[in-house]
């Protein structure tokens, strides 16, 4: 039968520990990183033109003038959060 003596396992948690650090410093002083290409860089529909006001402005939705909407609205947060 072997003997295990405190040596071995001290040995072999650093050596553990070793190759922990060596396998996950991967990240380290800039190395893996990807290239980052656009996909279509003068497209404007995705970038917008700099310096330019933003094309998707806010909706805007007309009154409610005979309340439904306000009705419903009020339904479905009684549905999700009941008092």
């Amino acid at each position: 039968m072997k003997k295990i003596t405190i040596k071995k396992i001290i040995g072999s948690f650093l050596i553990a520990a070793f190759a922990t650090t060596v396998f996950t410093s991967c990240g380290i002083n800039g190395h893996n990183h990807a290239e980052l290409r656009a996909v279509n860089p003068d497209d404007t529909r995705i970038y917008g033109d700099k310096g330019q006001p933003a094309r998707q402005t806010l909706n805007k939705y007309k009154d409610d003038e005979d309340g439904k909407q306000g009705e419903k609205v009020d339904k479905i947060r009684l549905k999700f959060y009941p008092k």
